[in-house]
Formats: structure tokens, C-alpha cells, sequence
């Protein structure tokens, strides 16, 4: 009588287990595949295709410049196989953060999709609220760089975001200083947003006292000067709130002409006042 050798058994099993393994994952592979190439296709067909770009909310801004780049954002593929023009796959993030970088006068935008074939891109532009220019140098001319031109527009926030035609008159208060040594101020932050604000706040509140700044220096983020049409420096630093550097100018209305129209028939009569030592005031007479 002939037996099956048992010790062959589990050999068989074992062979026949990874066969079955194999086999499923051959057919696994064979689906993700199928499933990667179907989403591609699902990608690219024309159903799906972005054509139009409506751009709303600029004055400055080219549309056509704009939609350019959202255009060259779209036209390659993720992988190879994704195409980035689909209404669902566009890179959004990118899009947004590439504007944003390219076009400094663009305070904020957002990008929504409009059915299946269009893209809504809203734009809210930087306003000027002043212009920041280079330092006069000691003979008295404009610094200049190659690629730069005299004054720059600020927006409320501080940040400098497009050239500025040649200004004659008092449109803009002018912001001078820490960024002399930059070749390319646009893009770049004058002072910190809520440090503007407080300084935009106490150059308007002296306004208000009938006080007519012309000029604003920050030495550094702590040491300012303000340049008064009539010729008069007031300088002082954030070692204590505005509010009280605005008392004691106030308090002192009386004693010191900061508002004197001083011209040939009536001199100069101050030449500063220095207001970084608390209560105690100094000012320098002509």
C-alpha cells in the first residue's frame, strides 16, 4: 500500500500561497495602475479644462499680465500625468502665492472656480497712504541707485509696493531712512505694521494741533525725527507711548512755535526740539 509522504504537504501549501499572494498582488498592481491612468485621462479631458479667467478688483494691476501667469501656472502637469489645468487639480496655493510675489501692488486676492471652465480671481490693490524716498545725501542731492528711482508708494501697513512719480507739493507725507542701503526697495517692509500705524496715528494727531509735518525719519525702529514744513525737527523714540511724547508737545504749544511760518522777514526761530527724555524737553534756538 503507497502513502502520501506528509512531509510534502506543507511544502505544496506554502507554494501554493504565494502563488495566490502573487497573483493578487499582480492584480492590485494591474488596478492602481488602471486607476492612476484613468484619473489622468479624467485630468486632461476637455470637460474638465479651465478656458476662461475673469480677474475683478484691479485699477493698476494688468489683467492681461495676470492671467498670463495663471496660464503658465497651468500648463504643465503634476508627475507628468496630472494635468494642473483641470478645474479640480489647479495649483491654487501656488497661483495665489506666485501673484502676491510678482505683483507688489496686490494687498490680497482670493480664487474661486465658476463651473467647470472658469476662474473667478478677485484682487484688492495696496492704496497709497505716503511715499518713502531715498536720504538726501550732505551736498544735498537725491540718492539714486541704477535701478531705482527717487520715491516709492506705501500703503498703510508700511510696506513699500510701487515707484512714484516725481511729487511736488504736500499730496504725501515722506518717510526717510533704514532702508538707504537697499538697491531695490519695493517689496520691502519700512517698519513693522503696527509700528506704521502707531507712527501714521501720531503724525495725523499732530495735524490735528495744527502742526504741519513734511517729513519723517526712523534712524532705527526705536529713534525717529519729524521734519515740519517751517523747518523745525522734532525728535524723539518709543521708549514711551506716543500718547505722552503728544502731551508734552501740547503742553508746550505755548512756549515754542511749531506752527510759525518762518521766512526771511520772520527767521527761524527754533531749530529742534528733543522730546526722548520723559518730562524733560530740550530744543535748540537759531
Amino acid at each position: 500500500m503507497i502513502r502520501n509522504n506528509p512531509t510534502l504537504k506543507p511544502s505544496k501549501l506554502r507554494k501554493r500561497r504565494r502563488k495566490i499572494f502573487a497573483t493578487k498582488a499582480v492584480l492590485v498592481l494591474l488596478f492602481l495602475v488602471c486607476f492612476v491612468l484613468f484619473l489622468s485621462w479624467l485630468s486632461k479631458i476637455s470637460l474638465l479644462q479651465i478656458e476662461n479667467i475673469e480677474v475683478s478688483g484691479n485699477s493698476t494691476v494688468s489683467k492681461d499680465e495676470i492671467i498670463n501667469l495663471i496660464k503658465m501656472e497651468t500648463s504643465a502637469k503634476y508627475l507628468m500625468l496630472f494635468s494642473k489645468n483641470s478645474i479640480f487639480l489647479y495649483p491654487k496655493k501656488s497661483i495665489e502665492k506666485k501673484l502676491l510675489d510678482d505683483f507688489k501692488k496686490i494687498y490680497k486676492l482670493s480664487i474661486k472656480s465658476k463651473g467647470l471652465k472658469t476662474l473667478v480671481v478677485n484682487i484688492a490693490e495696496r492704496k497709497p497712504n505716503s511715499l518713502w524716498c531715498f536720504s538726501k545725501s550732505e551736498d544735498g542731492s537725491v540718492r539714486k541707485n541704477e535701478n531705482s528711482g527717487m520715491c516709492y508708494f506705501l500703503d498703510e501697513e508700511g510696506v513699500i509696493f510701487s515707484e512714484a512719480p516725481d511729487f511736488s507739493g504736500g499730496a504725501f507725507l515722506r518717510y526717510y531712512g533704514l532702508l538707504d542701503g537697499v538697491e531695490q526697495p519695493v517689496g520691502q517692509i519700512y517698519l513693522p505694521s503696527e509700528k506704521f500705524k502707531e507712527v501714521s496715528r501720531f503724525v495725523s494727531s499732530l495735524e490735528n494741533l495744527g502742526i504741519s509735518p513734511a517729513g519723517f525719519r526712523a534712524e532705527s525702529e526705536n529713534n525717529y525725527e519729524i521734519y515740519l514744513k517751517n523747518g523745525v525737527k522734532i525728535i524723539f523714540d518709543d521708549n514711551q507711548p506716543f500718547d505722552k511724547t503728544l502731551e508734552n508737545i501740547e503742553s508746550i504749544l505755548s512756549e515754542i512755535d511749531f506752527k510759525g511760518d518762518y521766512s526771511e522777514n520772520n527767521p527761524l526761530k527754533i531749530n529742534y526740539v528733543d522730546m526722548r527724555f520723559g518730562n524733560k524737553i530740550f530744543y535748540k534756538t537759531k
